[in-house]
């Protein structure tokens, strides 16, 4: 006897920790709890909606109805009538302590069957003093389907509640009945900014009223507080259209009962014209970006989700992220007109317009331009750099280093078509033929060769080749076809040097060029930029290439190719300077000058010292050694070879 009083106890402590817990996702009081979790048999919450004919059992005494009156125990739930008569259960007494409302809900499924006429109901009645409505009569249950049910309980002259279930062909379970101490208010969705789909004032944007299936709502747009008599009357789930800024409120009622009045606040965003609008904007302003068809807005470049775009006015990037996708993907030169929502993001300089949670490209008409000229980059110094962020730009002559050049090696001197982007950094492109990245050696400016071979470039000489005489040339890069004549240092014959015929010119190796026509400032496409360094032909006598302008020595050691065909020596000053791609003559230590020979006949001889009887000069014998400074008329030479105001003078 005490074991069976321990046991109750104890079932009567884990029914109420049941209650209790589903109680506190509740603000109202559980008065009534049925699990029917005393019923271990087969049918309903085992997905066999075909069994179930077991007596029933219950976590609450007083319940009226067994298989008499076809209540059936099934799979911890109630299996209730049969395929013609009705099954009936009535709940145990349940007080609602005085509350005015009650909510009944509970759990049903149908039977599985095959024919489509068979119908399983169900109906819900209550005792003489109680008023239902909402779920109170089922017409058809879906078959081997559960769903939940809510049933609204009034009180009008009643004390003690009894429910009866009333149904054929099908599941019952998990009856609880509450009794409505308040009532919950309707959710509207957090205040937040919007954007209505189009750029008319009255266009609308919705926002969604939910409320409890037993609750009757009222909201107000008019800023009003809204009652039964104030307002209008919400459905379950109702779709407020807004219109411009506008502050919702709702309520709800259960009877008299009422809840909280909720209010929300919902903003229209602001809208700029022009790109020049929204780069004037503060940073982290959301607004609508309004692109009008005469704007002339462009697509500059676009790649991972990131379009540059330039109007009338300016150029921005639009960074879409992983939070919005271009649809379509934006393509070089499309015109562009409608709007996009964004925020205002400046980074490194770089204006952006950065995606946001109303972000969407629904309203951004992209299209092949119809009469509009082709985009053009902008023609800008490396000075001028920071004014034409996001925008399209090109510049010649620049020095890679203090800008950055994607692809490009520091030191390089480019020209260069791309995209002006953040920190000083240029993202080449290749529109409209103009090439992303043109490598420049310039005669007058220092060349800086890569680490390694770049193949497939694309490189400007600044530098012109006569016809009228030899030029000597040098290049990092394999020139394969060349419209004249190519000499490369052959052999050496006591001060002889023998130049021979060659059908190309490999990189970093001087030759001697004479083309057909005048050649300047050519442009060579598709060659290998070598890291070859400029080479040194011979082996006593020597034929030196430079890639850059270089100062040549003026002590007899060195000697350069004049226009009319004459070796000279350097002189002090800016004439013993030898400009770029070019080479010169290195002599042993006191020797002759040579003489130039191609194809067998001599083709230089040495500059001369002409009408220096009233000129100052200085003297060096080949040794280096200075033994005269004066007027030339007053000097007495002996015989011998010297080096007068840097040019070679033999004394018989």
């Amino acid at each position: 006897m005490r074991l069976l009083l321990r046991i109750n106890i104890l079932l009567c402590c884990l029914l109420l920790s049941i209650q209790t817990a589903r109680a506190d996702d509740d603000p109202n009081t559980i008065v009534f709890h049925e699990t029917f979790s005393q019923n271990p048999n087969q049918g309903g919450r085992d997905g066999n909606f075909n069994a179930g004919s077991s007596a029933p059992n219950f976590d609450n005494s007083g319940w009226t109805g067994d298989n008499s009156t076809k209540i059936y125990g099934a799979h911890e739930c109630i299996r209730f009538g049969t395929g013609d008569t009705n099954g009936e259960l009535t709940t145990p007494v349940i007080s609602l302590g005085g509350a005015s409302y009650a909510l009944l809900t509970f759990s049903a499924a149908g039977w599985a069957d095959s024919k489509a006429s068979v119908i399983n109901t169900l109906t819900i009645t209550a005792n003489e003093g109680f008023e239902l409505s909402g779920d109170k009569s089922i017409a058809e249950l879906e078959k081997m389907v559960w769903n939940d049910y809510t049933v609204l309980i009034k009180v009008t002259t009643g004390t003690d509640l009894q429910l009866t279930f009333t149904g054929k062909r099908g599941f019952l379970d998990d009856v609880v009945v509450r009794t409505i101490t308040s009532v919950p208010a309707p959710t509207l969705p957090d205040n937040f900014t919007f954007f209505p789909n189009t750029t008319e004032e009255n266009a609308s944007q919705h926002v969604t009223l939910d409320i409890a299936n037993y609750t009757t709502a009222y909201y107000t747009t008019d800023g009003s507080t809204p009652s039964k008599t104030n307002g209008i009357e919400a459905l379950q789930t109702t779709g407020i259209a807004i219109h411009g800024t506008t502050t919702v409120k709702a309520i709800a009622y259960v009877g008299d009962m009422q809840s909280q009045v909720v209010t929300k606040t919902y903003t229209q965003g602001n809208t700029v014209n022009g790109i020049a609008a929204f780069k004037a904007l503060t940073d982290g302003t959301e607004v609508r970006l309004y692109l009008a068809d005469n704007d002339n807005a462009r697509v500059l470049h676009g790649y991972n989700n990131n379009m540059y775009l330039r109007d009338n006015s300016g150029a921005i990037c639009l960074d879409f992220g992983t939070t919005a996708t271009f649809n379509p993907a934006p393509v070089h030169n499309q015109h562009v007109a409608g709007w996009v929502v964004g925020q205002k993001q400046t980074v490194n300089g770089l204006t952006k317009l950065v995606a946001t949670s109303n972000t969407t490209t629904d309203f951004l008409a992209l299209a092949a331009p119809v009469t509009e000229a082709a985009t053009e980059p902008n023609s800008i110094s490396a000075q001028e750099l920071n004014n034409y962020l996001a925008d399209w730009v090109t510049l010649t002559d620049l020095r890679v280093g203090a800008v950055s050049v994607t692809g490009a090696y520091v030191g390089a001197l480019v020209d260069i078509s791309a995209i002006a982007t953040a920190n000083n950094q240029l993202v080449p492109v290749a529109y409209n033929d103009i090439k992303p990245i043109v490598y420049v050696i310039d005669e007058d400016k220092d060349f800086v060769s890569p680490s390694s071979d770049i193949a497939n470039a694309t490189v400007r000489l600044k530098r012109t080749l006569s016809k009228d005489y030899w030029n000597t040339f040098v290049v990092p890069f394999d020139i394969t076809s060349f419209d004249g004549k190519i000499r490369v240092y052959d052999a050496q014959d006591g001060n002889t040097m023998n130049f021979v015929e060659a059908s190309q010119m490999a990189a970093g190796v001087p030759y001697l060029v004479k083309p057909t026509a005048d050649i300047a400032n050519p442009v060579f496409d598709n060659v290998t930029l070598s890291a070859t360094p400029a080479s040194n032909q011979g082996s006593n006598y020597y034929f030196v290439a430079t890639y850059s302008p270089k100062d040549l020595a003026t002590d007899g050691s060195q000697l350069f190719l004049t226009t009319d065909g004459k070796l000279a020596y350097p002189q002090d000053g800016d004439n013993n300077r030898l400009k770029g791609m070019r080479a010169y003559f290195q002599l042993p230590s006191g020797a002759t000058a040579p003489t130039l020979v191609v194809d067998g006949s001599p083709i230089t001889g040495i500059e001369g010292l002409e009408n220096l009887t009233t000129e100052q000069v200085t003297v060096f014998d080949l040794s280096g050694r200075k033994i005269y400074s004066g007027n030339f008329a007053d000097c007495k030479l002996p015989r011998g070879v010297y080096i007068v105001n840097g040019k070679k003078l033999i004394i018989h």
